[in-house]
């Protein structure tokens, strides 16, 4: 990696494993500079999953998709933005057991976020509800 502010080589002076967010924090180092920075290592979702939404059809995973639906549903609330950031990660992090062969179901998404929504705000899980509609029950 480069660094921000020279654009020369860094070396990696702490790193930490981030279990809940399945992501790699690391603290570097500029070799020419000497400025620290962090970064954050994680999976790239859009390239390694996709949804099943027919027996035909199958899209790349979107982080954003599920979280715009998240925002959508939780408008209502004061704190929207950090509140809908933080679902959206519970839902990828309860999603990753259901994940076989890099694909993912549709309606178990749907399921998982539901669920996940209704121990926040059953508002928010009802009008999530309205607006995605599963395929099986």
């Amino acid at each position: 990696m480069v660094c921000t502010y020279c654009s020369s080589q860094t070396r990696v002076t702490n790193s930490r494993l981030q279990k809940q967010a399945n992501q790699v924090w690391r603290r570097r180092q500029c070799t020419k500079c000497t400025n620290n920075f962090t970064t954050h290592e994680v999976t790239e979702l859009s390239s390694t999953i996709v949804v099943q939404h027919s027996a035909h059809r199958l899209v790349p995973f979107s982080r954003d998709l599920l979280f715009i639906s998240i925002y959508e549903s939780c408008k209502h609330r004061a704190s929207t933005v950090p509140d809908s950031t933080a679902l959206t990660q519970t839902i990828i992090s309860r999603l990753r057991k259901h994940i076989t062969s890099g694909t993912l179901e549709r309606d178990t998404i749907i399921s998982t976020a539901i669920k996940t929504l209704s121990y926040f705000d059953e508002t928010a899980a009802s009008l999530y509800k309205a607006y995605h509609p599963r395929t099986r029950n």
